[in-house]
């Protein structure tokens, strides 16, 4: 993914919300003619090569019903860690060589991401 985060810059801006879960997400498109599924089994793909790693952190891919910026192929990428420490670990493990598998996979099937976010989440239920 690009240009994921520049970690210092997190550690400052979330410094405050170290109780709280930290959450990322992403909108992006998938190229024509790519189905749901494979995102989804890419996704599997980096949760399974993260849980062999530790990993802390649970991945949701959502496709919107509605939404007032609907396309084809949009979708979102969102993930949640217990800390930023844990997201940080997360993100390594996703830039590593034992993931490469699924890195691939986003190059060959993602058009681009429009925009990421990160946030301070905390569950209620």
């Amino acid at each position: 993914m690009r240009g994921i985060f520049i970690f210092g810059f997190l550690n400052l801006a979330l410094l405050g919300y170290s109780f709280a879960e930290v959450a990322e997400s992403y909108k992006c498109k998938l190229k024509s003619g790519v189905s749901r599924s494979q995102i989804i089994d890419l996704g599997e793909d980096y949760i399974e090569t993260g849980k062999k790693n530790g990993m802390d952190f649970n991945l949701s891919v959502l496709f919107p019903i509605y939404s007032d910026d609907m396309s084809d192929g949009l979708f979102y990428w969102n993930g949640t860690s217990s800390s930023l420490e844990s997201l940080g670990k997360a993100i390594k493990i996703w830039e590593s060589k034992d993931n490469k598998r699924a890195i691939d996979q986003w190059v060959a099937i993602v058009d681009g991401c429009e925009s990421s976010s990160l946030f301070s989440s905390v569950k209620i239920n």
